[in-house]
C-alpha cells in the first residue's frame, strides 16, 4: 500500500487496484495493464516501480517490472510502461518466481527483491533503485528460506526481519495460512528463528 497525493493505493492479484481517501473505506481503482500475481509497488525518485508475477507452468514463472510517473489515472502523465523481467524460474529449478516483495534498505539505500513460493526456495536479488531493474542480472539469486511464500523483508533497529507465509491458502475458513519469521544482521541472511534454526532449513517463529 502507498500513500500519495492524499490517497491510499493498493494492488492485488489479477491486476486489480483499490483506492481510499482515509485508509478505511476503499473503492475500486484503475486496473493494471496486465493481470498477474501478488504485486508490490514502491516510489523512488520520480517514478513508481511495480513488480508483478505470472506463472506459465507449475514452477515456470516471471516477476516483471511496470513503471509509471503517477498512480492518478486522471493525470496526463499516467502511463504504465513495461520494464522487463527481473526474476524468473524455468520450471525445473527448485524455485517458483512469484510473490515479489520489496525492501529499500534505510541504512544503505540499496533496493532488494524477495520472491518465491512453496515450490522451492525464497530468493533474494538486488535491484537498481534508479531503474528498478536487476542490478546484477548474471549473478545467481541467493536462497534465504524454504517452505514459505508471500515473502516480505523489513528493517528495524539493526535487524532484518524476513516474514513468509506457511500453511494452505485459498480455502476460505479452512485455510491454514500463518506467518513465520526469522531475523538476521545482514540483508542476505542467515535468517534465524527464536530457536536459532535457519529459515533455509525450514525454521521460522510463528508471528
Amino acid at each position: 500500500m502507498l500513500f500519495r497525493s492524499g490517497k491510499y493505493y493498493t494492488y492485488g492479484t489479477g491486476g486489480s487496484s483499490l483506492v481510499s481517501d482515509d485508509g478505511w473505506t476503499w473503492r475500486r481503482g484503475t486496473a493494471l495493464p496486465r493481470r498477474g500475481l501478488a504485486p508490490d509497488v514502491i516510489h523512488l525518485g520520480d517514478r513508481f516501480f511495480l513488480y508483478i508475477a505470472a506463472n506459465s507452468g507449475p514452477t515456470k514463472a516471471d516477476v516483471s517490472l511496470l513503471t509509471n510517473k503517477t498512480l492518478d489515472p486522471d493525470s496526463p502523465d499516467y502511463k504504465w510502461e513495461e520494464g522487463g523481467v527481473v526474476a524468473s524460474s524455468d520450471g525445473v529449478e527448485d524455485a517458483n518466481a512469484i510473490d515479489p516483495g520489496l525492501l529499500l534498505d534505510p541504512t544503505t539505500n540499496r533496493l532488494w527483491l524477495t520472491y518465491g513460493s512453496y515450490f522451492g526456495y525464497i530468493r533474494l536479488v538486488e535491484l537498481d533503485p534508479k531503474t528498478g531493474k536487476r542490478l546484477h542480472p548474471n549473478d545467481t539469486p541467493r536462497n534465504i528460506a524454504i517452505n514459505g511464500e508471500a515473502s516480505v523483508m523489513i528493517y528495524h533497529e539493526g535487524w532484518y526481519y524476513l516474514l513468509v507465509t506457511h500453511g494452505s491458502c485459498c480455502r476460505g475458513a479452512d485455510s491454514g495460512y500463518n506467518i513465520r519469521m526469522g531475523r538476521a544482521k545482514q540483508v542476505t541472511g542467515p535468517f534465524l528463528d527464536n530457536m536459532g534454526v535457519d529459515m533455509i532449513q525450514g525454521g521460522g517463529k510463528l508471528f
